[in-house]
């Protein structure tokens, strides 16, 4: 894309300081500022994923990194899975409720130590990747 001047709208080379036709003053652009985006403490979302995810309040350090779509749907996850446990732990059927109950918290765990997991590797090694070619930031 060529520059032009403003006021006769002639092309003008890139580096002049004057339009060659009217020999009018070309306005300079002031250098765009690029905005960072503020830089996260990894070990902050460590820890915030551990203590709240304790009581089925995953996501929370996902959040706080900026995986905030992800964030959401782990703490969807983790209310409702936990809200689940704690029906079934005063459930009606004895046998089906503990199994139920065995179950559900074989997945409970397995999906803490997942987002867990994921923040230790954005602490630790600062990207969340999954040999299955999922990778995150």
């Amino acid at each position: 894309m060529t520059k032009r001047c403003r006021h006769c709208m002639s092309p003008v080379p890139e580096n002049s300081i004057t339009c060659p036709k009217c020999y009018r003053e070309i306005p300079r652009a002031p250098p765009v500022a690029k905005k960072e985006a503020p830089v996260r403490n990894p070990k902050i979302g460590l820890i915030l994923a551990l203590f709240p995810g304790i009581i089925g309040l995953w996501g929370v350090g996902h959040i706080y990194m900026g995986f905030t779509e992800r964030g959401l749907y782990l703490m969807a996850t983790g209310i409702l899975l936990t809200s689940i446990l704690v029906a079934l732990a005063y459930g009606w059927f004895l046998i089906l409720t503990i199994v139920c109950l065995v179950m559900m918290s074989i997945v409970w765990l397995g999906a803490f130590a997942m987002q867990a997991l994921e923040m230790w590797m954005l602490a630790n090694l600062g990207t969340i990747e999954w040999s299955s070619g999922i990778r995150f930031r």
